[in-house]
Parts: C-alpha cells; sequence; structure tokens
C-alpha cells in the first residue's frame, strides 16, 4: 500500500493505539482525511468494530492488533516498519486506559487499596509506558495523547521502581528523540462539542522548523496553563467567537419522537438507535415528579391529591421530623418520590430513627429494648448529581460509559420519563450529526462487527460503553486539523 510522503523519511498516514471502538479515529479518518496504518484494542467486541470498520477497506486497510499491548507492541512495530521501510509515520494517537486516574476511578482504587484488594500501583496507569515505547520506536513526527485531566498529577512505576509522574517520565523518555512536548487541559466543549468533557491533551512534536521555535521545555513543565502553540484556540464560550451548544439545540430535533422508559414504548419506530431501557416502576415514580435540573433526591411535596403538603407546610413545631432523610409524607404516610431502597430494621422510640437490625444503640443514644424488627425504608446513599434530570439550555454533562443508568451523574432527560437515548448520545457525541448536514464519517462508520449485515447493530450496551469512553470524533478532528495546520510540509 503506498502512502503519501511528506518528505524523504516521513509517509503521511498515523497508528492509533487503546483505539476503542474507533470513535475518535473516524474523526481523524475521514474527518481530516488521513490514512489509518494500524490500530490496537484490548476489548474483543471493540477490536471487532474496528476491523469492520477499518480493517476491510479497499483503499488504505488498517491493520487491527486485538489483545493486551504488552503483547502487541512488538507486532504493531515491525507492520510499521514493514510497511513502510526506512519511513516515519506522520502521527501517533494514544488513549490508555483512564479508570486508574480518573476521580471515579481513583476513588474506587483507594477503597480498594485499603481493604487489601489491589495493589497501590493501578497496572492501567502502567500501560501509557507501553505507547512510550512504540513511539522511541517508530518516532512519529507527532503524537497525540489523551486521557483524563488527573493524569498531570498521576504517578507511575518507572524502569528504576521508582514513583515518577506520568508527564515527566514521557519528556524524560523522549526529550531524547527530539519531541518538544507540551501538555494542557481542554474542555471539548469550547470547540463546538456539546457536552462538557475536560481532557488533558499532551502533544509532542519533532518537527525540526517547528522544534526549532518551538524549543524543549523542563520535563516539570510540560504541563502548563494558558495558551499553547500546539492546542487550538477556543472558537466557543467566553473565549471564543460562538454560543456554547446546550442540550436542546442538540435533541430537539427528536422532540416529535417521543420515548418513554415503558416496556413498548422505549424504541422508536423511525430510529433503532432511538432506544432507552425500560425503568422499573420506582424509578418511574421518582423521576416522574422530577422538574429539569433537579434530583430526585430534592423532591419533598406528597404527591397524593388528598393531601398534597409542600415542604413548607411540613415546617411546623408539631411535626417532628427531619427532611434530609424523610422518605413517606408526615401527614398522610404515602411514599415521596424520592430515591429509597428497603431493609430489615428497628425504629427508635426516643427519636423516630431507623436502625439496622444489628444496631443495639441508636445514635440518639438510646438503647434498643422492646423495638421489633420490621421492614424499614432509607433514602439510599448517593451523590448530588444522582437521579437528575438534565437542563435543554445547558451543555450535556460529560457522557460517561454509565449514560444508561439514571442511578449515574446526571443522565435524566429533561422532560420526557427516561435517560437520553442512544440516538441523543450519538449526536452529543458528534458521532452522527443533528443538522441536515452529516458529518464524514457519519455514513461510513457502522456499529457492526465482522459477520453483521444490513441493519444489525451491536447491543446498545455496547455502543453507549463504546461512545463513553472515546474522544468525540470532531474534537479529534479539530485536534488533527491543528497539527495540520502547524505542519508546513501539509497544504
Amino acid at each position: 500500500m503506498r502512502y503519501d510522503l511528506l518528505d524523504e523519511v516521513t509517509a503521511y498516514c498515523y497508528i492509533s493505539t487503546f483505539s476503542g471502538a474507533g470513535i475518535g479515529d473516524a474523526g481523524i479518518r475521514w474527518g481530516s482525511d488521513i490514512p489509518l496504518l494500524s490500530a490496537s484494542e484490548l476489548v474483543p467486541d471493540r477490536a471487532n468494530m474496528l476491523k469492520r470498520n477499518f480493517g476491510g477497506r479497499k483503499k488504505y486497510p488498517a491493520k487491527i492488533f486485538p489483545g493486551d499491548i504488552k503483547v502487541t507492541k512488538d507486532e504493531i512495530i515491525d507492520h510499521c516498519k514493514t510497511t513502510l521501510p526506512q519511513l516515519n509515520p506522520w502521527l501517533m494517537v494514544l488513549s490508555p486506559p483512564c479508570q486508574g486516574m480518573s476521580a471515579n476511578g481513583a476513588g474506587k482504587l483507594m477503597a480498594q487499596v485499603r481493604a487489601g484488594k489491589k495493589p497501590e500501583n493501578d497496572v492501567r496507569n502502567q500501560l501509557v509506558t507501553h505507547g512510550v515505547e512504540i513511539i522511541q520506536k517508530l518516532t512519529p513526527d507527532w503524537f497525540l495523547l489523551e486521557n483524563v485531566p488527573r493524569m498531570d498529577n498521576t504517578y507511575i512505576e518507572n524502569e528504576l521502581g521508582e514513583q515518577e509522574k506520568i508527564l515527566q517520565y514521557i519528556g524524560r523518555k523522549l526529550h531524547g528523540e527530539g519531541y518538544t512536548i507540551i501538555s494542557r487541559r481542554m474542555d471539548f466543549l469550547n470547540y463546538g462539542i456539546p457536552h462538557r468533557r475536560e481532557r488533558l491533551i499532551t502533544i509532542g512534536c519533532r518537527v525540526k522548523s517547528i522544534t526549532q521555535k518551538h524549543k524543549q521545555k523542563p520535563i516539570d513543565e510540560i504541563f502548563g496553563r494558558g495558551e499553547s502553540p500546539f492546542h487550538p484556540n477556543p472558537t466557543h464560550g467566553p473565549k471564543g467567537s460562538e454560543d456554547y451548544i446546550n442540550l436542546g439545540d442538540v435533541i430537539s430535533v427528536l422532540d416529535d419522537d417521543r420515548i418513554e422508559a415503558l416496556e413498548g414504548e422505549n424504541c422508536s419506530k423511525k430510529d433503532k438507535f432511538h432506544h432507552v431501557p425500560v425503568w422499573n416502576a420506582n424509578h418511574y415514580f421518582w423521576m416522574k415528579e422530577t422538574d429539569p435540573g433537579r434530583s430526585a433526591f430534592e423532591n419533598k411535596a406528597c404527591v397524593n391529591k388528598k393531601c398534597g403538603r409542600s415542604t413548607d407546610e411540613w415546617v411546623s413545631d408539631d411535626v417532628n421530623f427531619d427532611h434530609k432523610v424523610l422518605t413517606d409524607c408526615p401527614f398522610c404516610d404515602e411514599p415521596l418520590p424520592r430515591p429509597t431502597t428497603e431493609f430489615m430494621g428497628w425504629k427508635c422510640s426516643n427519636c423516630n430513627n431507623k436502625n439496622r437490625d444489628s444496631q443495639i444503640i441508636c445514635s440518639c443514644g438510646q438503647e434498643r429494648t422492646k423495638e421489633k424488627t420490621e421492614k424499614l425504608k432509607r433514602l439510599i446513599r448517593g451523590f448530588a448529581t444522582s437521579y437528575r434530570r438534565l437542563k435543554f439550555d445547558l451543555p450535556a454533562s460529560t457522557l460517561t460509559m454509565n449514560s444508561g443508568t439514571i442511578s449515574s451523574d446526571m443522565k435524566g432527560h429533561p422532560s420526557q420519563n427516561r435517560v437520553l437515548s442512544v440516538k441523543e448520545i450519538l449526536m452529543l457525541s458528534t458521532m452522527h450529526s443533528w443538522t441536515k448536514k452529516p458529518f464524514a464519517w457519519e455514513k461510513k462508520y457502522k456499529f457492526q462487527v465482522p459477520g453483521m449485515k444490513g441493519n444489525e447493530i451491536v447491543p446498545m450496551t455496547s455502543i453507549r460503553h463504546a461512545i463513553g469512553e472515546s474522544i468525540p470524533p470532531l474534537a479529534a478532528k479539530i485536534l488533527v486539523d491543528h497539527l495540520k495546520f502547524l505542519d508546513p510540509r501539509i497544504d
């Protein structure tokens, strides 16, 4: 396969590692129009989506390396050197796993470390070292590493068995290869992506005409704040020329295709992607009474039409209750539309507090005597962002793997009783367009694996998971287009 040459040693193509299902690669391959030489991915169903979308193309078919990069890195290097003898690829893209670095992942990790179930060094954070090794062996003109913001302060164990910040490790390993490296936090919301997605984008360049102008900085100064010559300037929001794209700007195109999280009503007849999971009766009850921008935990008004008492009416000297833990109306005993769970316990005769059956003394100091064991309710323990509806007039929250779970952070549709549909997630991720003009990759990328035909697609949960762990294709295009703009060899 012949690739265009930018000079005597550089082939105009790129390598993708930790590629997921190739969501970001869709923006680079078809949006920025750069041939994909190879891609690698550990998770089988995502690797199969890579094969379906990039591996079987007549023009510039990509070699897909499924499996652990610790095992496949030598094959990736050999394939590149065989395919491009005496040449370097123009770009290498890396999106290593972020669970060990993200706020949620770090919290779970520390809990497991304290419980003795996990070692202190998360092995997922170490995977970036294998990507760095590939860069050292192939010396692409550019590399682009995308990860969560916390990566700038994440430590790994280096080859000497010492703790070292990831960015300092990258600088120490790659400065000697001639790379100028700059790392900045970017929220893709500022670039026309209609949801909040803050990422740490680390870019390395070894093009001499550029590195002569932008010299290497000490490894402890790779990360910084403010403008960067390697990162595009914001186009939206306070620092851009256009307003943010809000949730309503995107999903309003589906207003005439209403669906609900009820059996038989959870999927559109017009679009197979406009699909949501079915809620149980409790979820539906809690969320049906929740206003846009609010959480079901904030529902403190009784919905019993014969009672209908509001929060203001509860504030009374003759009603003894704590509204922060209340599960039922203090006047009519009907359940409030707040997230609750049942447990076996006893109710304190002194303060009415609910205690687990194993608890002998109440928090008020009263000892359990004749209080009987019974089935009780308490509020579900969760974050204030759980069971929360989004708002039309604000950008969507960060898309995660749990976009189909209402108990996860800010997942509720503003007005319809459901989470955001897969179709809405695809539009918010910029995989599908919400305007009449489709994206360059929209009709080319299929959510299929080899062997699927026609209207067959992978499970909806697989699509949600793939989107939740991927850089939006439009963001990938914007980043790579900026590198093309900076490179004097590219028209």
